[in-house]
């Protein structure tokens, strides 16, 4: 598989990767370390996997601990109502001798929780038949798609997204696993809100409509509120909490993303985006009346001041094509753009009449567009 085309599932199922999180090779340490700083656009997608291991094997640790506690207790409730167990001392066990090489138990325990916690995973949230079995809806490039989960709420997923919810969504939980862009109008239920959970955020409502933008190749993370009020938890900056009202919106750049991306967006003022003052903003109301961050949903393609790298994402997904930047100035050219049906070709020419920049289009399998100056 194309490094480019790795999803959660399948770092948690790749064994180097299991090697990285728990820092048991060298090797596997340097080369995901080398693969973040060569790939800037994957740090999200790695960071997000990467914590979910850990969520994982911490979560069996804690079950674990628990279940071996309630046999311990049970075993000297045993003992109590029989006769006292002898006592035999083992020859040549010197638990006590500083320098004990107990590094082989340790390695034998790591390896065994890792192969558990990968086969729990999979299992506990993409295996569709077992009884703790989730589903998932997609909706590849160049396609939206209109879902209504079991609790009645409506989903509009962007193109190149999906969502994924466990088999008791709607009754002991509204809890939704983002990757990408969707729409959500929320079915009230004051008593079980409603969760979005991506990478850097999550999303609470209880009755609401609002859009959040979370794709895994993209360097920022948005929530844009329509209607009611939800409450924004900031993973990436110790899980503080913001209420976000009618017609905001909060825009969070990843630190890591920035950190890899070095200099390269300077021109863009990250900096400035995680600033506690510029958090939060006002929804981009368009010329025509439409609401820039929604326009998806009505078939527009629409930016404002965009990086030239940030419309081809968008172009790959709004027509299933594969992008290809061949030579480096052109990625930080700036777009103002707003298209209604209009055929890549269209857009490419509209592009270069304000930028000089020249476009070659392969037709076949999948189509792809060559950019050079």
């Amino acid at each position: 598989m194309r490094p480019d085309k790795l999803d959660v599932v399948d770092l948690l199922a790749d064994e180097s990767f299991i090697n990285y999180c728990i820092r048991s090779s060298p090797a596997d340490i340097a080369f995901w370390e080398n693969y973040v700083r060569d790939n800037p656009d994957r740090v999200i997608l790695v960071e997000h996997a990467k914590e979910t291991f850990i969520q994982l094997f911490n979560a069996l640790g804690e079950a674990d601990r628990d279940e071996q506690a309630s046999r311990l207790k049970h075993r000297l409730e045993l003992m109590e109502a029989s006769e006292p167990a002898p006592v035999v001392q083992m020859e040549g066990l010197e638990i006590n001798k500083p320098g004990m090489k107990i590094s082989w138990l340790l390695k034998i325990s790591a390896v065994a929780a890792v192969l558990v916690v990968t086969t729990f995973f999979i299992v506990r949230f993409f295996n569709n038949n077992g009884t703790n079995s989730s589903k998932t809806f997609l909706a590849a490039y160049g396609e939206r798609k209109n879902i209504q989960l079991p609790d009645g709420s409506d989903v509009t997923l962007n193109a190149g997204s999906k969502i994924e919810i466990l088999e008791n969504f709607g009754r002991s939980t509204r809890d939704v696993f983002l990757e990408g862009e969707a729409f959500f109008d929320v079915k009230h239920n004051e008593k079980l809100p409603f969760i979005v959970h991506t990478a850097a955020m999550d999303v609470k409502a209880l009755g609401t409509a609002f859009n959040v933008k979370a794709y895994m190749d993209e360097r920022t993370t948005e929530t844009s509120l329509i209607r009611g009020l939800v409450e924004i938890t900031l993973k990436e900056n110790n899980n503080r909490t913001m209420l976000l009202y009618p017609n905001q919106k909060i825009k969070w750049e990843h630190p890591r993303a920035k950190q890899a991306a070095g200099n390269a967006l300077a021109s863009n003022n990250a900096d400035s985006v995680n600033k506690p003052d510029s958090l939060v903003k006002k929804l981009v109301v368009t010329d025509e009346g439409a609401i820039k961050e929604l326009a998806w949903k009505e078939n527009k393609l629409v930016f404002d001041d965009e990086l030239f790298i940030n419309i081809a994402l968008l172009l790959e997904r709004w027509y299933g094509a594969e992008v290809e930047f061949r030579d480096d100035a052109i990625r930080y050219y700036r777009f103002t753009g707003n298209f209604e049906k209009e055929d890549i070709h269209t857009v490419l020419d509209f592009l270069k009449e304000s930028k000089g920049f020249n476009y070659k289009i392969e037709q076949g399998e999948q189509l792809k567009v060559y950019l050079t100056k």
